[in-house]
Parts: structure tokens; sequence; C-alpha cells
């Protein structure tokens, strides 16, 4: 009886200390932006169960899927159903009236199934939107939190858009998040591998200004050489284009030693250049079977006009079978 009562003792310690292990390991992953790796811990959405009569696979990556399917009635109930389903299964929280908003271990998943423009289909998207609180970025002095809803806070501050934009983009350059370039009044930023949009714009009332962040889990981390121009990530085709200083060679050399650290290796050792093109091209794989292409034209002035492209293991074997 001792013997048994001492068995016992030391298997609810080691599950204690497992709980309390798994709950530091959940903090640690909410204290800073998400890597690859540390998303797929939580979800992996290249991996997640697909509905029957898929008719096309639009995006399969570890942090969106969006695929079209043939629904099997006039509503979409059942096809939401089933995400919501597998959802739960996997331990995430449905928020209360979330539409679609679900949330585990510090990450916030958003899931929209609609009709599709063609009768008899619906689109089924999957999107990880990361880990990051948006409510706790900083924001210049004297702003005011007007709402957090799901992802997306806004703020409101007395002040005009340049300086406006100019003092966010120093506080969060100044917490760690690199300038991933400028679409319109939005700025992207990145760290790890959560994309920060924060949108600066006027309001309808004079001398007031609108500051919003949201963000989004990307599937691959996509560096950005030092000092590069006209830098513009394209999250839905996962795709960074800029101009970056120094020779083709120079870039080769950044990206080798840029991606090492992620596991990804070259295929080849030199690039290849494309048929009737001068562009040329450098493809990285990892152990996954995930594929980076990153596409060189060297300009006369000094710089290199690259264009990186991300596609995962399970849109490869999708196009594949498409041949």
């Amino acid at each position: 009886m001792f013997y048994r009562r001492q068995n016992l003792l030391k298997l609810s310690i080691l599950f204690l200390m497992f709980v309390f292990a798994t709950m530091i390991a959940e903090a640690s992953l909410a204290q800073q932006p998400a890597s690859v790796a540390e998303a797929e811990q939580v979800i992996n959405l290249s991996t997640f169960p697909l509905l029957p009569n898929v008719l096309e696979i639009q995006a399969r990556t570890v942090a969106r899927l969006e695929y079209v399917v043939r629904l099997k009635s006039f509503d979409i109930k059942s096809e939401y159903e089933f995400q919501r389903r597998n959802l739960l299964e996997r331990q995430w929280d449905e928020l209360p009236n979330g539409d679609g908003q679900f949330t585990r271990s510090g990450f916030h998943l958003f899931v929209d199934v609609q009709m599709h423009d063609e009768p008899g289909k619906a689109v089924v998207v999957l999107q990880n939107n990361g880990n990051v609180n948006v409510s706790t970025l900083p924001v210049p002095s004297g702003a005011k939190h007007i709402r957090t809803n799901f992802n997306v806070a806004d703020f409101e501050i007395t002040g005009n858009v340049k300086e406006t934009k100019e003092l966010v983009l120093a506080l969060l350059t100044e917490q760690g998040w690199q300038p991933y370039g400028t679409r319109g009044d939005a700025m992207d930023m990145k760290q790890n591998a959560v994309l920060l949009t924060a949108s600066v714009t006027s309001l309808r009332q004079p001398g007031k200004t609108r500051i919003a962040y949201w963000t989004r889990q990307m599937p691959a981390e996509l560096p950005v050489p030092p000092n590069s121009e006209s830098v513009l990530y394209q999250s839905e085709d996962n795709r960074l284009q800029l101009v970056a200083l120094g020779s083709v060679d120079a870039v080769i050399s950044f990206y080798k030693n840029a991606l090492a650290s992620s596991e990804w290796k070259a295929t080849t050792e030199n690039p290849i250049r494309e048929v009737n093109s001068r562009q040329l091209v450098l493809t990285f794989r990892n152990p996954s079977k995930d594929m980076l292409r990153l596409g060189m034209s060297e300009r006369s002035n000094g710089k290199t006009r690259i264009t990186l492209s991300f596609q995962s293991a399970s849109e490869i074997d999708q196009r594949d079978q498409k041949r």
C-alpha cells in the first residue's frame, strides 16, 4: 500500500510538471510574435481536414487554407459546421458572437464560408492571424483606445496623418518590428513570421487621426536585405518584391545565410537563367519539401530587383496533380 501511494504521488507530480511546462510553453508563444514552427505547434492548416467534393484548392499552407467546394444543399451551414467541429476537437475555443472567430494559446483563427459566384459552389477560408495582442501594441502618447474587434485594434489621436505615421513607425521599429512595405495608407511590418499592418488615416472630425492594427500569420519568414527599396509583400500570393542594394552574387550570399537558420537549402550551387529572360532563379527547399523561388534581375546602377515567392509542399503536390 505504501509503495502504491508513493507511485501515485510520483505520477501526480509528473502530471503537474507536465501541465506547468505546457502552460509555460503556451505563455512563451504569446509573449512574442510566433515563428512558423511555433504557429505549426498550435495548428497546421496544410494538414487540416478538407470537405468532400473539393473542386479547387487556392491556398494550403501552415497559416492559410482556402478552397472551393461543391455544395450538397442550398445553404452553407453544414460546410461551416464541419470547420467548427474540427477546430473544437483540436481544443480551439469559439468566441461568443464571434461569427467564425476562434482562439487557442493566444492565437486567433478566422473561419469564413461563403457562397461562390457560381451556383452550387462555396468558398472555404481558414486564416491564422497569429498570436499578437494588437491592443497592447505601442501607440503615440495621447492616443485613445477606441475598440478591439477580435484581431483589429482601433485608436484615435489628435494630430495629422503624416506626423502620426512617423511616430507609429518609430515605436513599432523600436519594439522589433521590421518595415515590410507600404500599401496606400497602410504600413506593413514583420517580426518573426507575423505580418502586422498599421493603418493611419484621417477621420471626418478635423484634427483627428485613426490608428488601426491587425495581424496575419505568415507561412514562411521571408527576409529583407538591409537598405532595400520598394519593398512590397503580397500576403495572398506569399510573394515578396523589392530592390536590393548590391549585385546578384551579394543577394545570393545574403539569402543563403539568412535562410540557413530555418533549414532552407539551395537546390543548385548557382542560379539558373530563365529561357528568353534576363532573370536568374535560385530555388530553395526545406525538410518539409516547401519551396522558395528567388528571382533576380541585376540593374546597371548596382541594384538587384528581387521576387521571393513561397509555395508549400501541399500546394506543389496540388499543382503537379493538375499537370
